[in-house]
């Protein structure tokens, strides 16, 4: 199908200098497949830890054999809030465990199924959960990283006052020392009126809600001892690098630690692919958070 200028700007696959859209996505899912497969058959793993009532509901925790109290790296994965799943993102697992950090990649029930606020919903019920699993066992350091929708669901983690408090309460928000936003899509409002979102069936009340760039920051809140990365490569859709940077411009008035990244010759999908390569900016800033030491 030909796709609609306005469509092209969110759709990541028609931007990248390494193939033609179609091949892009064809290679991205491929290359997810075998090495979440091959990360299972080698990595000790528990998985389908279910954090919510439904089948998607789960997570997976990697390194299990790890020392306990190892840091912890939990990845949400993009799709947007429709398609993918945990099972295809074993590609965030071999470096970090090779680095003794455990990683957690979490489903999540996907639209037209539930609205997005339920998915928002089910991610802070997971993080709240392994926030505890990471308290629970001595863990100083947890990361959290979302991609693309998943980059918005971390996102949303920021703007609920009350979450935070809970956590704080608790003694999980001290543990958690940074978000990755990774080539997100945090304005709602534009893709109501693309095609493939259409089974968001987004309402004017949930754009509001969940639309990072609207939201209110004027409450007063501050967020502090945690670093918020703000990330997008530049092989991007224009849209995506834009979006990025008016998040990071946002973040800056509710957090202290924010930092923007336009990556070089990076696009949508080689973004988190490369997430496998110890001598990658990005993963090296991961561990750096993760290995303070």
């Amino acid at each position: 199908c030909v796709l609609k200028d306005y469509e092209r700007l969110y759709t990541p696959s028609e931007w990248s200098k390494r193939y033609n859209s179609e091949e892009l996505q064809a290679h991205f899912l491929k290359f997810c497949e075998e090495v979440t497969e091959e990360t299972r058959k080698t990595v000790k793993s528990e998985l389908n830890v279910p954090y919510g009532p439904t089948e998607r509901a789960k997570y997976d925790i990697y390194g299990v054999d790890l020392p306990k109290d190892a840091p912890i790296f939990i990845f949400i994965h993009g799709g947007y809030w429709q398609e993918f799943s945990k099972d295809l993102t074993g590609f965030s697992v071999p470096l970090f465990v090779k680095n003794k950090i455990k990683v957690i990649t979490v489903g999540y029930d996907l639209c037209p199924n539930v609205r997005i606020g339920d998915i928002v919903a089910e991610i802070k019920t997971a993080v709240a959960q392994i926030l505890k699993y990471a308290a629970d066992s001595g863990s100083k350091y947890v990361s959290i990283a979302g991609h693309s929708a998943g980059a918005h669901l971390a996102a949303c983690l920021l703007y609920d006052d009350d979450w935070i408090n809970r956590m704080t309460k608790k003694g999980y928000f001290a543990i958690l020392k940074e978000i990755i936003l990774i080539g997100g899509i945090y304005n709602l409002k534009p893709i109501t009126n693309i095609s493939f979102a259409v089974a968001l069936k987004l309402t004017d009340e949930e754009i509001e809600k969940f639309s990072i760039s609207i939201l209110d920051e004027a409450k007063g809140r501050r967020i502090t001892n945690l670093k918020v990365i703000v990330v997008v490569g530049d092989c991007d859709s224009p849209t995506f690098i834009d979006e990025s940077r008016k998040c990071a411009q946002k973040l800056i008035s509710i957090v202290d630690n924010v930092e923007y990244l336009l990556l070089q010759d990076i696009d949508h999908f080689d973004i988190v692919e490369k997430l496998l390569d110890p001598n990658y900016h990005l993963a090296k800033l991961i561990l750096k958070c993760l290995q303070p030491m």
